[in-house]
């Protein structure tokens, strides 16, 4: 499989990870690193070995995404850490998916039964439990994607799925 050259800015706390790269205060730390074709947002993240639950915000090429999101061939890939997540009043430019989570039983205390949600293009089952603080009961629910267990906390939620979420 090819390698291909992406662009990676860290904020905040994690461009501080980098340090045999120093940058001023403010700066992102900009690292040019190379990853197999068809990586994903999260498989970076790995790469990089930051948590997903450490994330605030992802944007690829400026638009903001979910860790599931496909890079391609010279793609621009923003991080930010939980810590900045409150310093974004608008995010303008989104493409959404839209996916109808129902919750069921005592789940229903996380949110409402059944609504339809917009989600950044590439979000993952994980970022819709993380969403509904449902992650750290994960062992304790069950997650039915359009009538199918998933049990693989980085599935790629796709357009209109179906997301029931049962207690075990």
């Amino acid at each position: 499989m090819n390698k291909i050259p992406i662009s990676v800015k860290l904020y905040g706390e994690l461009r501080e990870r980098f340090s045999y790269k120093k940058v001023d205060a403010g700066i992102p730390n900009t690292l040019e690193i190379e990853v197999q074709e068809f990586r994903t947002v999260l498989g970076i993240l790995k790469q990089l070995s930051i948590d997903e639950n450490e994330i605030s915000h992802i944007f690829v090429n400026g638009i903001f995404s979910g860790a599931g999101k496909m890079v391609k061939d010279g793609d621009r890939l923003g991080i930010f850490p939980k810590r900045m997540g409150l310093m974004f009043l608008e995010i303008t430019k989104i493409k959404s998916i839209y996916t109808k989570i129902i919750l069921h039983e005592e789940l229903r205390e996380f949110g409402p039964t059944e609504a339809i949600v917009d989600l950044p293009e590439g979000s993952t089952i994980d970022s819709v439990l993380n969403k509904y603080k449902l992650s750290k009961k994960r062992d304790k629910i069950e997650v039915i994607v359009n009538g199918k267990p998933i049990h693989e906390e980085d599935y790629i939620i796709k357009d209109w799925d179906n997301i029931a979420i049962f207690p075990l």
